[in-house]
C-alpha cells in the first residue's frame, strides 16, 4: 500500500509540516511494508509567487488565502473574490510596484493592478493543483492532506481532482481546521471526499491505513476515523484516539522538506514538538468550560495535556540538528511546560550547541526561568497577555493579571527577546472601563516595553464563548461571513466551518483609544531604541544609589535613590507582596511603615512603580524600569534568585511569583 501525505498553501513556506513529519515517521515504524511519501507542496507554490508575496498571504490566510481556493470549487464565485482580494490587498499598505514591492516582476511580470495580479496568481493556483493531482491520482492508494493553515480549500479542490482522474484513490482530511461538526458536515457536502481524521492522527491513520488493506471503507467503530458511511452518526465529530505516551513516538522525518529548502537556498525552522494540548485548558478534564481561556479554540482537538520529559525534548533536538544541521528551532507547544523549565533550560545549555528558539508561555514564568531560557537560545516568545486590565484579564479567562504581564514583557525587552504577543480587543461584554484601564495602561507603564500587537477578537467553534453563548448574549451563531465570499450561498447555508460570526445585543464597546494607544506606543518604543539613552525609562545601580533615566515626557528626568529608597527600589524589581517588603524591611528595623509607605506612594506618583491593589496590604509592586543591558538584567535577576535559595534554605517565606490558579493541577 502507497500513502501520500500532503501539505498545501498556505503553511508558513519557512517550517516543513510537523503532521507530515510525525504522521509518516510513525507509519513507517508501525508498518514497515507501507511505502509514505510526503510533499510539501506549499513550497512549490511559494517559490512559483514569489516568498515575499508567499507570506503577506500565509499571514491572512484564514480569510485571503483560503478564499484564493474557493473558486478551484465553484468558478461562478470568481469575481467576488476578485473583489475581495483587491480590497483586502490594498489595505494592507504594501508597495504593488517600484522599490520595496511585495509583488515580484520576476514572479508576475510588470503587473501594475491587484486586479491582474490576482489573475495570474489564481491561474498559477489551479495549474499547480492541476500538476499536483496528475502527480498523485492513481500513484498513491491513499492520499492524506494536513488542513491547518488556511488549506482547507486548497485541500478539497485537490481531492476533487484527483477523484476525477482517479475515482479509486482514497482521500483523507486531518487537522484543526476540521474538528468537531466541521469534519462531518464536509463528508456529507462533498462527494470526492472520503475520510476525516479529528484529533492527533497517528492512531487513527494507522487504524484506517490496515483497515483498507483488509478491504474494508466504512471505519465503524475506530476512534477519530469519520467516513461518508458515519458522518451522519457522528454530526458532532469522533471521539479522539490519544497516544497515552508521546515520550513513545519516534523522530519526526523531515527529509522531504529539508531536501527542499536545501535546494532553495531557505533559512528554515526545525520544528520542535515537547508537548500537546495546553495546562492552563482543563474544560475537557474538569467538564467545566470555563476552565480555559473563553476565547481560546486552539485545544478543541486535544482531550488535555500531555508533554515529552525535558531529557527526551533535548534527544530530538540533539537528533534533528545531527540530521539536518539547523540551529533555529521552533517550539510547537501551545505553551511551555508549567513545571522543569529550568531544567530543559540546563539541559539544552549543556549540549554547548548554538541555538535561536521560538516558544509560547505564560506570564507566569519567572524571571529566572526566562533568563535561563535566554541562556539556552531563546530569542523570540510569545506571551500570552491578552489584556492590561485586570477586570478585562477575569472577563476572558486568562489567569494572570496586569502586573504579571508588566514583569515578563519588562524582563523580555531587557533581555533583548522580541516578544510578539497579543492584546485581544473587542471581546464580547467588555466594559468602556476596562478599555479605558487598558489604554492608560499602555500609555503610563507598558510603552517602556516591546508593543503588543492589537487584535479583534474572532469567535472560533468550540471556544467556551461559543459553548455558552447564550450566558454572554451572541445570537445568530453562523460561518463567519467572509466564506460568503467564495461559497455559494446554499453550501456556505449546509457546511459547518471553524471561524464564526455572530449577533451581539449590545452596542460595541468602542476600542479606539487602545488602538490609538498602541500606534502611539510603537512610535515612542522605536524613537526610544535610536537615541543615546535607549529606552524610554531605564536604570544604573551603584549598589548604595542608583539613577534612573526617564525619557517619556521627550525630556530626559533624572531621579536618583539613595539608600533605603534604592533598596526599595530593587526590592520590587521582581514582583513583591507589601507583606514581604514589611518582613524585609520594616521588621527588621531598617524603615518603619510609614516611611516604607511612603517611598512606595512617591514611585507610584512618578510611574516608575506599578502597584497592584489600592491599599498596601494584600498588595502587589513591581518596579518598571529596565536595566540598561542585557549583562546588567542577568547580574540583578541571578542575585534575585541566590537570595531566594537561601531564604528557602533558611526556611524564610519567599515572595511569591505569579501562579496560575490551576498550577498545581497542571501536568
Amino acid at each position: 500500500m502507497r500513502i501520500g501525505l500532503v501539505a498545501l498553501p498556505w503553511s508558513l513556506h519557512r517550517h516543513p509540516s510537523s503532521a507530515m513529519g510525525a504522521l509518516s515517521a510513525y507509519l513507517r515504524q508501525q508498518e514497515p511494508t507501507v511505502e509514505v511519501e510526503c510533499r510539501s507542496a506549499y513550497l512549490e507554490v511559494a517559490n512559483e509567487i514569489g516568498l515575499a508575496f508567499y507570506d503577506l498571504i500565509s499571514q491572512n490566510s484564514y480569510e485571503v488565502g483560503e478564499m484564493l481556493y474557493t473558486p478551484c470549487l465553484f468558478p461562478q464565485q470568481k469575481q467576488r473574490v476578485r473583489d475581495f482580494f483587491v480590497k483586502r490587498m490594498e489595505a494592507t499598505g504594501e508597495a504593488l510596484t517600484g522599490p520595496g514591492a511585495i509583488v515580484s516582476p520576476a514572479h508576475f511580470g510588470e503587473a501594475s493592478t491587484w486586479e491582474e495580479v490576482f489573475d495570474t496568481l489564481t491561474a498559477r493556483l489551479e495549474a499547480h493543483l492541476d500538476r499536483l493531482a496528475d502527480a498523485l491520482a492513481g500513484r498513491f492508494d491513499v492520499v492524506g492532506l494536513t488542513t491547518c493553515f488556511g488549506q482547507l480549500f486548497a485541500n478539497l479542490s485537490l481531492c476533487q481532482r484527483i477523484k476525477q482522474r482517479s475515482p479509486a484513490t482514497k482521500t483523507l482530511l486531518g487537522g484543526s481546521t476540521i474538528s468537531n461538526q466541521v469534519g462531518p458536515s464536509l463528508l456529507k457536502e462533498f462527494d470526492f471526499l472520503d475520510y476525516i481524521i479529528q484529533g492527533e492522527g497517528e492512531q487513527p491513520l494507522l487504524a484506517l491505513v490496515r483497515q483498507l488493506r483488509e478491504g474494508q471503507t466504512e471505519m465503524r467503530g475506530i476512534k477519530g476515523v469519520i467516513s461518508r458511511a458515519t458522518a451522519g452518526e457522528l454530526a458532532g465529530g469522533a471521539q479522539l484516539w490519544e497516544v497515552p505516551n508521546i515520550n513513545a513516538l519516534p523522530l519526526p522525518d523531515y527529509d522531504e522538506y529539508a531536501r527542499k529548502a536545501e535546494e532553495g537556498n531557505l533559512l528554515w525552522f526545525l520544528t520542535i514538538e515537547g508537548s500537546r494540548g495546553c495546562w492552563w485548558d482543563r474544560a475537557k478534564r474538569t467538564g467545566n468550560p470555563k476552565a480555559t481561556c473563553f476565547f481560546c479554540n486552539l485545544n478543541v482537538q486535544w482531550n488535555g495535556y500531555r508533554e515529552k520529559s525535558a531529557e527526551r525534548v533535548v534527544t530530538d533536538i540533539l537528533a534533528l540538528n545531527g540530521r539536518y544541521q539547523t540551529n533555529v528551532l521552533f517550539f510547537l507547544d501551545n505553551i511551555i511546560r508549567a513545571k522543569g523549565i529550568e531544567e530543559f533550560a540546563d539541559r539544552v545549555i549543556d549540549t554547548g550547541k548554538d541555538f535561536v528558539i521560538f516558544y509560547e508561555m505564560r506570564a507566569s514564568v519567572r524571571p529566572y526561568e526566562l533568563l535561563r531560557l535566554w541562556e539556552a537560545g531563546v530569542r523570540y516568545v510569545q506571551f500570552g497577555i491578552e489584556g492590561l486590565s485586570n477586570s478585562y484579564l477575569k472577563r476572558i479567562g486568562k489567569g494572570t493579571s496586569v502586573i504579571a504581564n508588566l514583569q515578563a514583557m519588562k524582563v523580555c525587552h531587557e533581555l533583548g527577546i522580541l516578544n510578539s504577543a497579543n492584546l485581544l480587543t473587542d471581546f464580547p461584554g467588555a466594559r468602556q472601563e476596562e478599555v479605558e484601564e487598558t489604554t492608560q495602561t499602555i500609555l503610563d507603564y507598558a510603552l517602556l516595553y516591546t508593543p503588543l500587537n492589537p487584535n479583534r477578537f474572532w469567535l472560533g467553534r468550540g471556544a467556551t464563548i461559543d459553548t455558552l453563548s447564550q450566558e454572554y448574549g451572541l445570537s445568530n451563531i453562523r460561518n463567519a461571513d467572509f466564506y460568503k465570499v467564495g461559497l455559494p450561498e446554499e453550501v456556505y447555508q449546509r457546511i459547518s466551518l471553524l471561524d464564526l460570526s455572530y449577533d451581539s445585543p449590545s452596542t460595541p464597546t468602542d476600542w479606539s483609544s487602545v488602538y490609538d494607544a498602541c500606534r502611539k506606543w510603537g512610535r515612542a518604543y522605536a524613537a526610544a531604541k535610536e537615541t543615546q539613552y535607549r529606552h524610554l525609562l531605564t536604570y544604573l545601580d551603584s549598589g548604595d544609589s542608583m539613577r534612573l533615566y526617564d525619557t517619556r515626557s521627550g525630556m530626559l528626568n533624572n531621579i536618583v535613590l539613595r539608600g533605603l529608597e534604592r533598596d526599595v527600589y530593587m526590592a520590587c524589581m521582581e514582583i513583591q507582596r507589601w507583606e514581604d517588603l514589611r518582613e524585609e524591611f520594616i521588621e527588621t528595623g531598617r524603615a518603619t511603615q510609614d516611611e516604607v509607605a511612603a517611598m512606595l506612594g512617591r514611585f507610584v506618583e512618578q510611574r516608575i512603580v506599578y502597584q497592584e491593589g489600592s491599599r498596601l496590604e494584600g498588595s502587589r509592586f513591581l518596579s518598571l524600569a529596565p536595566a540598561y543591558t542585557a549583562e546588567m538584567a542577568t547580574r540583578r535577576i541571578r542575585r534575585a534568585h541566590e537570595a531566594a535559595q537561601l531564604r528557602r534554605k533558611k526556611g524564610t517565606a519567599v515572595p511569591r511569583q505569579e501562579q496560575p490558579v490551576a498550577l498545581a493541577e497542571s501536568a
